[in-house]
């Protein structure tokens, strides 16, 4: 059952206060949503923001996880599922998710530049390279980010 005009308020409504960062109130305008509704995937998808603004890892791992399951072909939830898993456990736990993702989503370049990322943080530069070379071969736009993402840093001075 798709959201009704009301309930498709409360969720931009909603997606305006993440925006804003304002996602304690971003929560409560996604409860006045339809408690039937409150399931689709576009509703979990501010919830995810809101927990990852929040900084509440443990909630925003566990609902990226269930998405990813029950959406396999979207690879925002896999992305956000490493993201939180990152924070809540480690970068190794996140990095297992993201090879899997990348077998998904061979095409998908934040994939690739997360891992990136990764193994630059567990000092695997040669690795760190390849993986950006691929990111970079699906979006030449991922270089300007890189350029000042902390997490390359060990590659800044090579």
């Amino acid at each position: 059952m798709p959201l009704e005009l009301e309930d498709l308020k409360h969720l931009g409504v909603a997606q305006g206060f993440c925006e804003l960062g304002m996602f304690l109130d971003a929560d409560v305008e996604l409860e006045r949503i339809d408690a039937d509704l409150r399931h689709l995937p576009e509703v979990l998808a501010v919830r995810v923001a809101i927990y990852s603004g929040l900084k509440k890892w443990d909630l925003m791992q566990s609902l990226a996880k269930k998405l990813a399951e029950y959406e396999p072909s979207n690879p925002q939830w896999w992305i956000s599922w490493a993201f939180a898993t990152r924070r809540a456990e480690n970068i190794e736990a996140a990095k297992v998710i993201l090879l899997d993702a990348a077998k998904k989503h061979p095409k998908e370049p934040m994939i690739h530049y997360n891992l990136a990322c990764y193994e630059c943080q567990l000092g695997k530069l040669n690795a760190t390279k390849e993986r950006l070379e691929r990111a970079f071969k699906l979006d030449r736009e991922l270089r300007l980010i890189a350029l000042d993402d902390p997490d390359l840093e060990p590659l800044w001075f090579l």
